[in-house]
């Protein structure tokens, strides 16, 4: 059976944190819930959402948290997404 997914492309940190943004609400969650998940505060995920400096680790624990996994390519390539189960 094929699955679908949308793959999201973005290069800045406001599309990322835009992205986190979409996907918490989706999840039904706030900021604090977020964060507290995460083990960083409600303005740290705030500051994330707005595209302001924050740790790598935690932009991608962010989206980890809500049910996204990060894949990186080059900015022009064509993504194919593949499962891997080693």
């Amino acid at each position: 059976m094929e699955h679908s997914e949308v793959v999201r492309r973005f290069a800045t940190a406001a599309d990322w944190g835009a992205c986190v943004r979409q996907v918490r609400r989706a999840r039904g969650w706030d900021q604090a819930q977020l964060a507290r998940v995460c083990g960083v505060s409600r303005m740290t995920i705030s500051r994330l959402e707005r595209g302001e400096d924050v740790s790598v680790v935690t932009a991608i624990r962010a989206l980890s948290e809500c049910g996204y996994s990060v894949t990186v390519a080059q900015k022009r390539a064509r993504v194919v997404v593949e499962d891997f189960h080693g």
